[in-house]
């Protein structure tokens, strides 16, 4: 976390392997840091997240989506680190605050799911699960034994299910959405590299387009639009991990009409650009070797 550390308290810094890297959800440091005073952090150039939680003492935190008040309790912040973070301990003590970053092959996925761009703190109901899986993935990154990075990556599953229930994003299951809104979800499915059109999607569920945008908002909490668009960048994500293909051939797969549309339309949902992305990951596969 810092270069200032609590007496018998570190924070290990992790290389993992590159099979974990690619495959695992893995750890990339743990542990507990010290900030005695005001501290800029700039950002990682590789995938990950950061989660957060503050043992004592009170901090603000600078993040490009806005100021963040750290203070203990049963509050947790996930956050991106590839971008600029300044901390600013307040009341002339220091921040202590616990940490792990982690990675794995869907982080930006969850990311966007958990909405923490906009939303990164989390009071959840059962703090102690983050301990405990602190406490384990200490020992467990001290110890190295035979497996740990898959045992790892059962950790931070189970971590990540408390996030996940805390966003409720299983509230609404398409299991029980109405049968015209299941035709359309299998109608995306077995062709999710269609740019698939609204009057596609309606004729498809019999339906006109305002019903369809009103019942499957209703059903999936998000507008059709946007779970298209969703699932064109998950495939767009997929494909630009394949260094083989050029930009021009994803862009064509995912039917937009030149590469250029499909540039913008990735760093519009993403922030950055295809290449970048491709650059980034690539980058990231490298630094495990």
């Amino acid at each position: 976390m810092s270069s200032t550390r609590e007496p018998h308290q570190p924070y290990y810094d992790v290389n993992p392997s590159p099979v974990a890297r690619r495959l695992l959800w893995h750890v990339l440091g743990v542990g507990r840091g010290t900030i005695p005073g005001v501290e800029t952090r700039l950002p990682f150039d590789k995938p990950g997240v950061v989660l957060l939680w503050v043992h004592s003492g009170s901090a603000r935190l600078q993040l490009r989506s806005g100021l963040i008040a750290l203070r203990k309790g049963p509050y947790f912040w996930l956050f991106n680190p590839r971008q600029r973070r300044v901390f600013a301990p307040q009341g002339n003590r220091p921040l202590v605050a616990d940490a792990i970053r982690f990675g794995g092959p869907g982080v930006d996925g969850w990311l966007e799911e958990l909405d923490v761009a906009r939303r990164p703190e989390f009071e959840l109901s059962r703090p102690g699960v983050i301990h405990q899986a602190q406490a384990r993935l200490v020992t467990l990154v001290r110890q190295r034994p035979r497996n740990w990075e898959w045992q790892a990556h059962d950790i931070l599953h189970a971590m990540l299910r408390e996030f996940f229930v805390a966003r409720q994003l299983l509230s609404r299951r398409p299991q029980s959405a109405p049968r015209e809104i299941l035709q359309v979800l299998n109608a995306i499915e077995a062709d999710p590299f269609r740019d698939w059109k609204m009057a596609d999607l309606a004729r498809r569920a019999g339906l006109s387009e305002w019903t369809l945008r009103v019942r499957f908002r209703d059903a999936m909490d998000q507008a059709p639009h946007r779970y298209v668009q969703q699932r064109r960048l998950d495939l767009a994500r997929e494909l630009l991990s394949d260094p083989n293909l050029r930009i021009k051939e994803i862009a064509e797969r995912l039917h937009f009409s030149n590469e250029n549309y499909f540039t913008k339309f990735f760093r519009k949902l993403t922030g950055t650009s295809p290449t970048e992305h491709r650059k980034r990951v690539h980058a990231a596969g490298r630094g495990a070797k």
